[in-house]
């Protein structure tokens, strides 16, 4: 009798210990997910390519603005306020639309209108 109340409180420590561990996540910063956040970017880069058709040249000069910000972000993390990574998003966002020829700024203007209109007001 004795040995099956120990088991059982035995089991019940192990457990009980084991589903508080699994709680806790951990969040892993940006700057050890560089692998991860290139493929984000890369993702990104694609898909603004098959939207306005990327030369050569304007996708490593957007490859260089977006590991340019990364690198201010990342230095910036701990005094980085929400304005902050805001006005450094729309930076950003400038900095790569300056890339763009006008014709292609239209095109993606247009897609972004066109998506938009289609996803936020159906109804039902």
């Amino acid at each position: 009798m004795k040995k099956t109340i120990l088991a059982i409180a035995t089991i019940v420590t192990l457990t009980v210990g084991n589903g508080f561990a699994q709680r806790y996540r951990h969040e892993v910063p940006a700057v050890n997910n560089s692998r991860g956040d290139n493929a984000v970017e890369e993702f990104q880069i694609n898909k603004l390519d098959q939207i306005v058709s990327l030369s050569r040249k304007q996708e490593n000069k957007i490859k260089k603005i977006e590991n340019h910000y990364d690198r201010l972000m990342s230095s910036n993390n701990r005094y980085s306020s929400f304005q902050n990574v805001q006005r450094l998003e729309k930076s950003k966002q400038k900095d790569i639309l300056e890339v763009l020829t006008p014709a292609q700024r239209q095109r993606l203007f247009a897609y972004q209108n066109n998506f938009n209109k289609g996803r936020y007001n159906r109804r039902g």
